[in-house]
């Protein structure tokens, strides 16, 4: 049956099946006969009625719902930014080997009239939902301004009716009782980095008195078991010597009844320019840890643990679902200006939070004192970073994760020097696609394999 019209897709074949994807997002599994049908524009009508249900072929029913999705998949430009990074301290009390914070003086704290004014700007956005992010340096050394802000904000946000939502990025090295109450009455969040077991962690995140591995581990105690109400986090930042124990970095959390671990790999900014070379690894180095570490993963939900790798829940949730997760560094445009905002203590405001950390001011907006957020997000940095993470125009466009998928001009800067790169050369597009096809190999296919299965059998 010759095939009415055909909308663009895009294809990759794994584990002997074609992974077939359209703009909007949604994706067929296909076997080589059936990929080739449709190459040759002629199918059966079992396997037209399938195209058309995934949008492959377009009809007069279908190409609404591919303008719907089309539409989902993208709200959030349409929703203001959200994401708003106060770096309200540049004093920090460890001195970790991979700190991507820019290591100029760290002796200043956020005043409290840069604070509001901060908040005053944050106000601006259109958006419903408002998160604000304490980040540092350590936050917790600026104590006063945490408090200060949180209840300004709250104050604002009685006439704004915002879903306001307030977190901390902390070592937990300066934590105590009343810090963890004004934590839970006013149900902010938290997140820490943690590195895994002691030896790596402290390691990776040197205390010049003590360990920042005792610290976490006794925190974490006490807020499962006396501050349930708290939701804490954690993330881990991968160096050389991480690499040497993937099974023990997960165990790690496990034993601490961190539910999530997300693996990320180092970023050469800030104090790791510096030290590059003790700390990085190859992207096949790091593919290697990830898939060890992975496979640990999976041994141990089937074996009822509740564990899971973020950055694979990502991915599945762009996969699978029609709206977009909006994780900031996976989406196209990226979340630069338009989704997140970095407010560095001096009020100095940022594209992104990475962006703070590079030598230059290459991406600075302007400072809230002198600054609408309309004014930021019109400047000709926003717009400039704005249009360098589109991947419609890279070879991106070629790719089947083109739909799920960003690009990162900072990074791009900070690796390779210049905001356009050429994204396969970029450790990043490395990485992201051997992910995305580790999903699509062990969960998607394995998925759709045992519906197929399950199927009754036509006579």
């Amino acid at each position: 049956m010759k095939m009415a019209k055909t909308n663009n897709y895009r294809f990759r074949e794994l584990a002997g099946r074609y992974f077939v994807t359209t703009d909007h997002g949604s994706f067929i599994i296909l076997s080589k006969q059936e990929f080739d049908d449709l190459c040759k524009n002629v199918v059966s009508e079992q396997l037209e009625e399938k195209l058309l249900e995934k949008e492959i072929l377009l009809d007069s029913h279908n190409i609404q719902e591919a303008i719907r999705l089309t539409g989902a998949r993208y709200a959030c430009l349409s929703q203001g930014t959200s994401l708003h990074i106060m770096v309200i301290t540049q004093k920090c009390n460890l001195d970790c080997v991979y700190c991507q914070a820019n290591q100029g003086t760290r002796e200043h704290n956020m005043s409290s009239k840069t604070a509001k004014k901060t908040v005053d700007f944050i106000f601006q956005s259109p958006s419903r939902a408002i998160t604000i992010e304490f980040q540092g340096g350590e936050p917790l050394m600026n104590w006063e301004i945490i408090k200060e802000v949180t209840e300004y904000a709250f104050e604002k946000n009685k006439d704004a009716k915002k879903d306001l939502k307030i977190t901390i990025v902390t070592n937990l090295s300066l934590m105590d009782r009343d810090k963890l109450d004004f934590i839970q009455k006013n149900k902010i969040s938290l997140c820490t980095s943690f590195d895994g077991p002691k030896a790596i962690h402290d390691a990776n995140r040197p205390k010049k008195y003590g360990s920042n591995y005792d610290d976490i581990v006794k925190w974490l105690d006490i807020i499962k078991k006396e501050y349930k109400k708290i939701r804490m986090n954690a993330l881990v930042t991968l160096t050389k010597k991480s690499l040497t124990d993937p099974k023990g970095i997960v165990s790690e959390y496990i034993k601490n009844d961190l539910k999530s671990i997300h693996l990320r790999p180092a970023n050469k900014m800030g104090k790791a320019t510096h030290v590059w070379d003790d700390i990085s690894y190859s992207v096949d180095e790091f593919l290697q840890f990830w898939y060890l570490a992975m496979g640990y993963i999976r041994m141990q939900r089937k074996k009822g643990v509740d564990i899971t790798e973020r950055m694979v829940g990502i991915m599945l949730l762009k996969i699978m679902k029609e709206n977009d997760p909006n994780y900031l560094d996976l989406r196209s445009p990226c979340g630069a200006s338009f989704g997140q905002i970095a407010y560095n203590y001096n009020g100095d405001i940022y594209v992104c939070d990475e962006a703070r950390m590079l030598d230059d001011d290459l991406f600075k907006l302007g400072n809230v004192a002198n600054m609408t957020l309309k004014g930021a997000l019109k400047s000709e940095t926003a717009c400039s970073t704005f249009l360098a993470s589109i991947n419609d125009q890279y070879v991106c466009n070629e790719c089947v994760y083109k739909p799920y998928c960003g690009v990162c001009p900072v990074c791009n800067y900070a690796e390779h020097g210049n905001v356009i790169a050429h994204i396969p050369s970029t450790s990043r597009c490395k990485i992201y696609k051997a992910q995305f096809d580790w999903v699509v190999e062990n969960i998607i296919i394995p998925e759709h394999e045992k519906l197929e299965s399950a199927k009754p059998q036509e006579t």
